[in-house]
C-alpha cells in the first residue's frame, strides 16, 4: 500500500522545519503562476524576477539557520555539534539550490549553458538526500 508523507515527516528527512518548508512550497505556488504568465508574454520581466520568490526564501533559510546556529553555540553548549551539522547541512543543500537556479536561469536568458550542466546541482542534491536519509533515518535532532 502506497503511503504518503506528512509535512512533519518531510520536514525531518529534508532537515528544515515544518514553517521553512511551508515558507518553500508557497514561493514554489507564487513561481509556478509567474512562469506561465512569463511563457505567455503576460509579463515583461526577466527570468531572475520570475524566480525571485525562490531566491527570498531560500535567503530566509539561510537566516533562520543561521540563527538556530548562533542560538546552539552560543546558549546550549551541549548542542553545538548538532547546530553545526544542521547549520552546514541547510547550507550546502541551499547552497546546490541556488547554483541550479543561477545557472536555469543562465540559460533560459541566454542559453549560455547545456540543461546537463544546469541539473548537476540537482543531482547533487538528490544525492545527499539519499545520503542523508540512509544516515539519519532516525535521528529526529539532525
Amino acid at each position: 500500500m502506497l503511503r504518503v508523507l506528512s509535512l512533519t515527516e518531510v520536514a525531518e528527512w529534508l532537515g528544515v522545519s515544518p514553517f521553512e518548508l511551508s515558507l518553500q512550497l508557497f514561493s514554489l505556488l507564487v513561481t509556478s503562476i509567474l512562469i506561465p504568465m512569463k511563457l505567455e508574454e503576460d509579463i515583461t520581466v526577466t527570468w531572475w524576477t520570475v524566480l525571485a520568490p525562490i531566491w527570498i526564501t531560500n535567503g530566509m533559510w539561510i537566516y533562520f539557520r543561521l540563527i538556530i546556529y548562533l542560538r546552539l553555540h552560543f546558549h546550549y553548549t551541549s548542542r553545538r555539534h548538532r547546530g553545526i551539522l544542521k547549520f552546514f547541512w541547510i547550507i550546502s543543500f541551499t547552497a546546490l539550490l541556488i547554483s541550479f537556479e543561477m545557472l536555469l536561469c543562465q540559460h533560459l536568458e541566454h542559453s549560455k549553458y547545456t540543461l546537463t550542466t544546469v541539473f548537476i546541482p540537482v543531482f547533487i542534491v538528490l544525492g545527499l538526500l539519499l545520503i542523508r536519509s540512509c544516515i539519519y533515518p532516525n535521528d529526529r535532532e539532525l
